[in-house]
């Protein structure tokens, strides 16, 4: 499915404050609020917006530490370890990767104590061949979107 600007502008709004009312999107647009329903129907279901979510911040949930796990996986297990990843509550992203590791998974946890217990549980997933561990030091950046 093709965006168009408008699509684009809808898009933008929801990025600034995802529990904007259709009504007062379409009045900074300058298009009716049937307009801004129809498209961001069209575009949930077509899969532009892939789904609505709160956006949290885990150090407000105790979750202080993060960590990059930089995985070097067995050729015929890839999918399995990325499904298996996928299924952990402590990893927040996951990119299949090309190079010298095959994935990288992001993960949080309480301290860094919980970090090496993931990290521990991330190297008994079969087909994991090698774990490189980067430990966060400071969050400079982080974001949910692509600033359209």
């Amino acid at each position: 499915m093709m965006v168009d600007e408008l699509d684009l502008k809808i898009l933008h709004e929801l990025y600034r404050d995802g529990r904007a009312a259709f009504a007062d999107i379409a009045r900074k647009l300058g298009v009716s609020e049937n307009t801004v329903r129809f498209r961001y129907k069209r575009m949930l279901e077509k899969g532009v917006i892939r789904r609505i979510t709160v956006l949290v911040d885990h150090t407000k949930l105790g979750l202080n530490n993060s960590a990059a796990l930089m995985l070097k996986i067995e050729p015929t297990e890839i999918q399995h370890v990325l499904e298996e990843l996928k299924a952990m509550r402590e990893v927040y992203n996951i990119y299949q990767l090309s190079g010298d590791y095959d994935a990288i998974a992001v993960v949080v946890g309480r301290d860094l104590d919980h970090i090496r217990e993931i990290v521990e549980n991330v190297k008994k997933i079969k087909g994991v061949s090698a774990v490189n561990t980067l430990i966060t030091l400071r969050v400079v950046k982080t974001e949910n979107r692509y600033d359209i």
